[in-house]
C-alpha cells in the first residue's frame, strides 16, 4: 500500500479515482478497507471494488464488503456489472443480518436474470452458473431471516419457470423445508416445556 503524499490516500484509492469517497471513510473502515489494497485491480473503480468485496467476502469480512458494495452501486454501472456488484453484497447484508437490504438486492438482482440469461451462460461454458447468490439468498432470507415457508415454496416455484432450478430440485428443496419447518416447531415446543420445568 502506498500513499499518496499529500492526502495521506494509498495509490490504489487515487488511480480508480475513490478519493473522495475513502476520505470520508473513518479511520477504523480506511484500515479494513487496507487489508485489501495490495495487489488489487486497479484499472478501474468497478474491478477495484469486486475485487476488494470478493477479497472481504472470502474472509467474511462483510462489513468491508457492504462498505464497498454500497458506494459502487451509487455509480452508473452497466446491467451486468450491477448484476456482479449484487452478487457479492447480497451474502454480505445477509450475513450481517440485514434481510430487508438483502432481499432488496435479491429482487434486483432476480429481476436482472431474464435479460442477463444468455451472457451468464456464456461465463459460465454454456450452462447457468450452479451458484446464484440472489436466488440462493431469496431462499435462505426468506426461511432464516423471515420465517416464511410458503413464499419460500413459491420462490422455489418462480425460479424452475425461469429456468434457474430444475423440478427434481424444487421437490426436493419443498421436502427440505417441511421438514426445517417441523425441526423449528419441536424446537420450539421444547424449548418453552423446558422453561416450565
Amino acid at each position: 500500500m502506498i500513499f499518496n503524499k499529500q492526502k495521506n490516500i494509498p495509490e490504489e484509492i487515487s488511480k480508480v479515482r475513490l478519493v473522495d469517497w475513502y476520505s470520508s471513510l473513518s479511520d477504523k473502515d480506511k484500515v479494513r478497507i487496507g487489508r485489501y489494497l495490495r495487489d488489487s485491480d486497479t484499472s478501474s473503480a468497478l474491478n477495484f471494488s469486486l475485487f476488494v468485496m470478493r477479497g472481504a467476502n472470502k474472509e467474511e469480512n462483510y462489513s468491508v464488503t457492504v462498505i464497498v458494495g454500497e458506494n459502487i452501486l451509487k455509480s452508473r454501472l452497466k446491467e451486468m456489472e450491477r448484476f456482479d456488484v449484487l452478487e457479492e453484497i447480497i451474502p454480505a447484508y445477509y450475513s450481517a443480518k440485514r434481510y430487508d437490504d438483502c432481499m432488496r438486492c435479491c429482487e434486483e438482482g432476480i429481476g436482472m436474470i431474464p435479460g442477463l440469461m444468455e451472457k451468464l451462460k456464456e461465463r459460465n461454458g454454456g450452462l447457468l452458473p450452479e451458484t446464484i447468490m440472489c436466488r440462493n439468498y431469496t431462499i435462505n432470507t426468506l426461511i432464516v431471516g423471515m420465517g416464511d415457508y410458503d413464499a419460500a415454496d413459491d420462490a422455489l416455484d418462480k425460479f424452475c419457470e425461469m429456468g434457474l432450478i430444475s423440478e427434481e430440485d424444487v421437490a426436493y428443496r419443498k421436502q427440505s423445508h417441511k421438514i426445517h419447518k417441523l425441526q423449528r416447531t419441536f424446537d420450539g415446543i421444547f424449548g418453552v416445556k423446558l422453561k416450565d420445568q
